[in-house]
């Protein structure tokens, strides 16, 4: 059960660092080719690029977790307790459906690049593997929203009893 709790609570920092450091390891490599050796590596940039779209796509479900995804909280802080409630849980509720939208659209995207039999230009890699970081960020932001709505209707539920325990 630990092993499950950690890796609920660190799978994304864990996954974008490791992509970080691999993006900074090949530009390094790909600077070192180009102005040491004189002869620039033909994979280098593309390879960066599609590890920089799948940190941006993982990083949803990681801004969900932390509580630091883009939201505008002050209207909805200016309204009584109850409507303050309701709100929380209605934002929860729009936010987990667009992530669960934009999941199940991203699934036939993916299968349609995969049968085009697309490569990418410079490594010659299915491109499909590229569109796949649509699938797995907007699942991980679906399961992250999931978490983060029973966060807050538990939140809100312990607020009510301690409310009615006064």
């Amino acid at each position: 059960m630990r092993i499950v709790r950690w890796i609920d609570q660190h799978i994304e920092e864990l996954i974008l660092s490791f992509l970080l450091m691999l993006i900074a390891c090949v530009m390094m490599l790909q600077v070192f080719m180009r102005y040491v050796v004189g002869s620039s590596l033909s994979w280098a940039e593309e390879f960066c690029r599609y590890l920089f779209i799948w940190s941006s796509l993982l990083s949803i479900g990681y801004s969900i977790r932390k509580k630091t995804i883009l939201r505008v909280d002050s209207l909805i802080e200016a309204l009584p307790f109850k409507v303050k409630k309701f709100f929380r849980v209605a934002i929860e509720l729009v936010v987990l459906t667009f992530f669960t939208y934009l999941f199940l659209n991203a699934i036939p995207v993916v299968g349609m690049i995969k049968e085009s039999g697309q490569v990418s230009p410079a490594m010659e890699i299915p491109m499909y593997l590229v569109y796949l970081s649509a699938v797995v960020g907007f699942l991980l932001a679906v399961i992250r929203s999931a978490q983060s709505l029973w966060d807050t209707v538990r939140r809100n539920l312990v607020c009510e009893v301690e409310m009615n325990n006064r």
